[in-house]
């Protein structure tokens, strides 16, 4: 696997996948949110295989897929090439746009502060 970058359809189909645990194009049909056509989630499916995240067992005629990559992995790495690309590795310049961009209740905030108030870097974790 080159990269463990997601298209947009990719991801979409790979989060039924990783929710339902093994899946058919029928499976991730029935759990996208939108109207694709079968042939659009299949050839999707043999790509991301072709690709290294997906493997499927045949089941009667069926094939049935199931992920090989965690969804943590790939989202660590797409978010830190998001971090890469737009904010020059800066957590803080992310963060600060996420706050413009998107309105966060009283709650999410409070949530939101405490991790950083609770988070502590690789170097100054303790060991208890």
């Amino acid at each position: 696997m080159k990269t463990k970058r997601l298209h947009h359809l990719e991801l979409e189909v790979m989060k039924v996948v990783w929710r339902l645990t093994r899946a058919t194009v029928n499976d991730v049909l029935n759990n996208i949110d939108r109207k694709l056509a079968y042939t659009t989630v299949a050839t999707t499916m043999k790509s991301l295989e072709k690709k290294g995240f997906l493997s499927h067992q045949v089941d009667g005629r069926t094939f049935v897929y199931q992920p090989l990559v965690k969804e943590a992995e790939i989202t660590h790495t797409m978010l830190n090439d998001l971090l890469e690309r737009l904010f020059d590795n800066s957590a803080e310049k992310l963060v600060n746009t996420l706050l413009e961009v998107r309105h966060t209740s009283a709650a999410e905030h409070n949530r939101l502060q405490a991790l950083i108030n609770n988070y502590q870097p690789e170097e100054e974790k303790t060991d208890d």
